[in-house]
């Protein structure tokens, strides 16, 4: 009976040492780690994903490696959490994937746009400081006081003498009126006073429209005589760049005789391609450098942008205003 009582003792035993086994196994498969293939080791309770992209087009997004189908760039790898799942326009690099990339950034802020726009042009006279040198009578001219094109003049040189039949009747008549007004009596009466005044005012206005100047009637007022030539006089300063006639020519009234400009001031015409029109305004400084003088700058404002571009060129000629004080231009 003792016998029986140990043998059954002894397989109670056996019995409690096999489920402890089997519980220690049990919970030694659900403890142990899972790893991921891989360089290095991650739980599997984080639960990652791995995909491929690429450095320049970081919209190219596939599972598994291979070439930029824009760059043919090898793909880099990109590890999303998915505890903390993306946006639909976001996406997460890794360190190593964002210092191959170099990507900078900077604080967003309002500011105009600067662009540099290089073009090329011609300096041109200012067309405002152009004067005409004309006959304001038919006569022949006597002589030119200015030989060339380029001399320098000022403002009532003396350009042109001139002789004209028709300015020496109209001094007659202008010396008729003046004696006319200093015999009227003061017993006249009103109506011959004022027609005496009236003819002596018209035939002064006429002499001035035909190009006498105030001194040149004062002095026919205290001769008494008419003057058999009369000077043209430069009515403004500047350079002489086109002469149209010669000594001893017979003129027309309006028979151009010299073109004088004035370079205090130039236009700079400059050739605006159509993509650059958007960014041009009025107003706006320009620089520009000149063959003549290398190294140094020059300085103006655009005045006028035309409204039509030139259909074989795809160009609008620019209009730069540009002082010139020193005539270097």
């Amino acid at each position: 009976m003792k016998r029986l009582l140990s043998a059954d003792s002894k397989k109670t035993l056996i019995v409690k040492l096999l489920l402890i086994i089997a519980l220690a196994f049990l919970a030694g498969w659900f403890l142990k780690p899972r790893v991921s293939a891989g360089p290095g080791l991650v739980e599997e309770n984080e639960q990652t994903e791995t995909i491929w992209t690429c450095s320049m087009h970081p919209q190219i997004l596939q599972s598994k490696p291979g070439k930029c189908p824009i760059c043919f760039m090898d793909l880099i790898p990109v590890t999303i959490e998915q505890d903390q799942p993306l946006g639909p326009r976001q996406i997460s690099f890794s360190p190593e994937a964002v210092k191959l990339m170099d990507v900078q950034t900077a604080p967003a802020e309002r500011k105009f746009v600067e662009a540099q726009i290089r073009m090329a042009g011609t300096v041109d006279y200012d067309e405002t400081g152009l004067k005409d040198i004309t006959a304001w009578v038919p006569g022949r001219i006597d002589r030119l006081y200015v030989d060339f094109t380029g001399t320098e003049v000022i403002k009532g040189d003396h350009m042109v003498r001139l002789y004209s039949p028709d300015l020496i009747s109209a001094q007659a008549e202008y010396i008729q009126a003046i004696e006319a007004a200093k015999e009227i009596s003061e017993s006249a009466s009103q109506l011959v006073n004022t027609s005496t005044q009236e003819t002596l005012k018209a035939s002064r206005e006429k002499l001035l429209l035909l190009g006498l100047q105030e001194s040149q009637l004062e002095e026919i007022e205290k001769s008494g005589e008419p003057t058999d030539f009369v000077n043209i006089n430069a009515p403004i300063g500047g350079i002489v760049i086109e002469k149209h006639a010669t000594e001893g020519m017979y003129v027309q009234t309006g028979t151009k005789i010299y073109t004088i400009a004035d370079l205090s001031h130039v236009w700079v015409k400059l050739d605006a391609y159509e993509s650059d029109i958007g960014m041009i305004t009025y107003q706006q400084p320009v620089k520009f450098t000149v063959e003549a003088y290398p190294g140094e700058t020059f300085e103006g404002r655009i005045t006028f942008k035309p409204p039509i571009l030139d259909p074989e060129t795809r160009t609008v000629k620019l209009r730069v205003d540009v002082p010139n004080p020193d005539g270097r231009l």
